[in-house]
């Protein structure tokens, strides 16, 4: 089952600022001068794909649950956690760096020390849907 990420609204207006910002910085070589044409060249692109990395990692995140495991996609960057080593699951609110668009997180820790914070937008569903496929997760509630 495919959950789509919770995205804050305040973090979407930071990110594609950002993303606007990188291009229009890319272009302002072209209206004034000073660095020539190759150096406008190469400062457009390192701004393209900068702005391109960020506007990939925003609007391709997401989280699968399958038969076995939790399948996590952000951008270029996945992660693949085997149910077996899942133990435990918690809703949190944090602003920690992670696969996460959003401060209303769920953390899932796996292994022996390793832990994971995702956003889905439908918590609930995503907790209950992970609950049946790992019988054994404990699953904590509150924030």
């Amino acid at each position: 089952m495919k959950f789509i990420t919770r995205r804050d609204p305040w973090l979407s207006i930071v990110i594609w600022a950002c993303v606007i910002l990188m291009v229009f910085a890319g272009l302002s070589p072209f209206f004034n001068e000073g660095i020539g044409p190759i150096g406008g060249m190469i400062l457009l692109i390192l701004c393209l794909a900068c702005a391109g990395f960020i506007a990939w990692l925003w609007v391709a995140t997401s989280y699968v649950i399958n038969d076995s495991e939790l399948f996590i996609r952000t951008g270029p960057f996945k992660k693949s956690i085997s149910f077996d080593s899942v133990k435990k699951a918690k809703p949190i609110r944090s602003w920690m760096s992670s696969m996460a668009t959003s401060s209303r997180r769920v953390e899932i820790h796996y292994g022996s020390y390793d832990f994971v914070h995702v956003s889905p937008l439908d918590q609930e569903a995503f907790l209950m849907e992970l609950r049946m496929r790992c019988p054994h997760v404990i699953v904590e509630t509150g924030s």
